[in-house]
């Protein structure tokens, strides 16, 4: 599918806005951003807190929090594909995750609302969560829903331009490039990440945002994709790809 790069820089943005319609957000209260902040820095408080200790402790904390039982997540409640998305493993793991929500999440929320915000929340956690535990055995952290606001603005930026107030092609250069450093942080053993929870939270949002670009009447290919993609992420939710593929 083809995606255009939004502006590289505040100079580029600054050209495109002077030659087209550019759109300015509303100034809004972005609720729910700073719910899921201080939800996630509470949930890390707390197992962070008896991390050093009995591992009984730790995981049981963990699993009150909304963190699946990492031995069988697929023993536990469905819900807990999305809950798991509030669980952080480390300091590094919660900071990169709240500096990207922190930016981006507002902007979200100013641009398509903070109710269609949630709902993009709930669905694209759910996925990435289920499709990255079904392939590499689990998944936590909130980084799928960052890399699919990533993209979502990506491709929706041409019809949402008031995006490119704090969001450029940088910002998804970046992104890539981090991932990149993910999978040889992975492929060395000297971090455990979720590399496909990015993958698919990208890939997932930047559907939605081309099928919300173009609209129902123009983007039914997009549409379909989508919805394609959500079935295949609420599959995942109930066997690990490798049962699926060894049908």
């Amino acid at each position: 599918m083809k995606i255009n790069f939004p502006p590289d820089n505040a100079n580029e943005a600054g050209a495109w806005r002077n030659s087209r319609v550019y759109e300015a957000f509303p100034i809004v209260f972005p609720m729910l951003t700073y719910a899921v902040i201080l939800w996630c820095c509470v949930a890390y408080y707390l197992t962070s807190s008896v991390a050093g200790g009995d591992d009984r402790q730790y995981f049981e904390m963990f699993n009150k929090l909304g963190g699946p039982t990492l031995l069988d997540p697929y023993a536990e409640p469905k819900w807990k594909f999305l809950t798991t998305c509030f669980i952080h493993g480390s300091l590094m793991h919660i900071a990169f995750n709240m500096m990207w929500l922190f930016q981006l999440g507002p902007l979200m929320e100013r641009g398509i609302g903070t109710a269609k915000t949630v709902l993009f929340v709930v669905a694209t956690g759910f996925v990435s969560s289920s499709i990255s535990t079904a392939i590499e055995g689990q998944g936590i952290g909130m980084s799928g829903v960052v890399y699919a606001l990533v993209g979502f603005m990506w491709t929706a930026w041409p019809r949402w331009t008031g995006f490119l107030e704090k969001f450029g092609g940088q910002t998804v250069k970046l992104m890539i490039f981090w991932q990149l450093i993910c999978f040889v942080l992975t492929y060395t053993g000297a971090m455990n990440i979720g590399n496909f929870a990015h993958i698919s939270g990208i890939a997932y949002g930047a559907l939605i945002g081309k099928w919300a670009c173009a609209g129902n009447e123009h983007g039914k290919k997009w549409m379909a994709a989508t919805m394609a993609f959500t079935l295949f992420g609420i599959a995942c939710a109930y066997k690990p790809l490798s049962a699926w593929v060894g049908l």
